[in-house]
């Protein structure tokens, strides 16, 4: 029998633990004994490897649960703001000794010359007035509040799904839709002026929407102004109201003015006039076309002569927020003293 090789006799150990051991192996066992593993002392926990599709999907879960947390509390947060209850009286701050500090329903607030006054708006929002105001808050609860303003100025800022507060003025309703705007009620007319957001204004003979930025009027008598921005050129509002009371200038001075002076921006005051049927609608909407193109299909000529689809289509087009994107202007349900507001 063929005694082995000295390397056949190491393999052969290596492989076999009752082959006869070469003293080199025993050496290096012996070398090697005191990192020998013990099973019973620590159990032999295997990594994972980083797999990158792992760890993007666990990213995309753990982002998915935070913006759960956070739409959770965001709704929370609304349905806290939305549950004013039943009747509840406001509170009124920053005003004269002279003045409650509680605005319940049935009770009117009046301020004299130069008094002005706080006013919170339920959870919702909040109310300055001003002037030689009086107002009464007629009911209150959830995101449904009226209020009767009889004369003077406020300056409103809410934060509340459309049509959630209401003042009601000698001219007709001006109604928020989420939106921050001065509102100057007298006995023949009101005034609003809009912060952001939105505002309609609604007199039972018509309505109209009033976009940030612009302002209008409303009378007792006739449909609500159609909406100017407060930066036109000097001459148009004037121009425009003129040619809406068809008095003062002549309506073919007010048109000449008009078209002279609008820019890209008037254009939805302009169409406002054309959906009017003003006087020169033909000239106004021609007017418009240079300044704002129509989209395909829709022209000047066939939105003079009636065509109001084309007119909201083309309307649509402008540079302007969505009528109920109240949720955009979240900046309005921050306190004033965090952004910095008079």
């Amino acid at each position: 029998m063929t005694m082995p090789e000295q390397d056949d006799r190491i393999d052969a150990y290596l492989w076999d633990p009752a082959a006869p051991p070469a003293a080199d192996v025993q050496d290096f066992e012996r070398m090697l004994e005191p990192l020998r593993f013990e099973p019973a002392k620590a159990a032999l926990v295997w990594p994972v490897p980083a797999v990158a599709g792992h760890s993007r999907r666990r990213w995309v879960y753990s982002l998915a649960a935070a913006a759960a947390l956070v739409l959770a509390a965001g709704s929370l947060a609304a349905a806290w703001r939305w549950s004013w209850p039943a009747g509840r009286a406001w509170t009124i701050t920053n005003a004269a000794p002279a003045v409650p500090g509680r605005l319940a329903v049935g009770s009117a607030l009046t301020l004299a010359g130069s008094e002005r006054a706080s006013v919170r708006i339920a959870r919702i929002g909040t109310m300055r007035v001003e002037g030689d105001a009086r107002l009464t808050l007629q009911s209150t609860q959830g995101t449904r509040h009226r209020v009767n303003l009889d004369r003077g100025t406020v300056r409103v800022r809410v934060w509340a799904p459309p049509g959630s507060v209401v003042f009601r003025t000698p001219s007709g309703e001006v109604i928020d839709v989420g939106c921050e705007f001065d509102l100057t009620a007298e006995a023949a007319r009101s005034v609003v002026r809009v912060r952001s957001g939105w505002v309609q204004l609604d007199n039972g003979i018509a309505e109209v929407l009033v976009p940030a930025g612009a302002m209008s009027e409303m009378r007792a008598n006739r449909a609500p102004g159609v909406p100017v921005f407060e930066n036109a050129a000097p001459g148009f509002l004037v121009a425009v109201r003129d040619l809406e009371d068809e008095q003062g200038a002549t309506g073919a001075e007010a048109v000449n003015t008009i078209v002279t002076l609008a820019r890209p921006r008037d254009v939805l005051t302009l169409l406002m006039l054309v959906e009017r049927r003003a006087p020169g609608s033909a000239e106004i909407a021609s007017r418009a076309a240079e300044l704002w193109p129509p989209p395909d299909g829709v022209t000047a000529n066939g939105v003079a002569r009636g065509d109001r689809d084309g007119l909201w289509r083309w309307r649509d087009t402008l540079p302007l927020p969505p009528p109920k994107g109240w949720i955009r202007n979240w900046r309005d349900a921050l306190p004033d003293w965090l952004i910095g507001r008079e």
